[in-house]
């Protein structure tokens, strides 16, 4: 359930990102796409998998360009300047601009990612990304309401 969704996808749209940025994503990711294109959903809270971090996912980025919040924006910053890892597909922020990740490899583990001590550090380190979910599927399930 969403607060709201953007304009609904075609295949080829997220067939088009995945050329262009030669990634694959994995199979709930895109039918979740196709059916929402990102939005605020009403169910957000998370908890990461070793209870240290608990927030919300605020905004699950579109793969439409109609707006600056979408994953080509995020994956061109986060990604190209190498600042998540190449694996990482930034998929939404929480409230204070933390990235919600997607990992893209023979894992769809979904991370939270504390930019906070980015900013201080100069780099994302290790100890500031924390798994969420071992699925894209299982995140979503896991979802809650405050």
């Amino acid at each position: 359930d969403f607060e709201h969704s953007l304009n609904q996808l075609e295949r080829k749209e997220i067939e088009h990102f995945e050329m262009e940025h030669n990634v694959m994503f994995p199979v709930d990711y895109k039918n979740f796409l196709l059916s929402n294109n990102g939005g605020k959903p009403k169910k957000r809270r998370f908890t990461t998998v070793d209870g240290t971090i608990t927030s919300s996912i605020m905004l699950f980025f579109p793969i439409s360009e109609n707006t600056d919040l979408n994953i080509k924006t995020f994956y061109n910053k986060y990604n190209q300047n190498n600042i998540v890892p190449p694996t990482f597909l930034p998929i939404g922020i929480d409230p204070v601009e933390n990235l919600i990740c997607l990992q893209l490899d023979e894992n769809d583990y979904v991370y939270f990612c504390d930019l906070d001590y980015y900013e201080e550090d100069n780099e994302l380190k290790p100890e500031n990304i924390k798994l969420i979910s071992k699925s894209f599927k299982g995140f979503i399930q896991k979802l809650s309401e405050f």
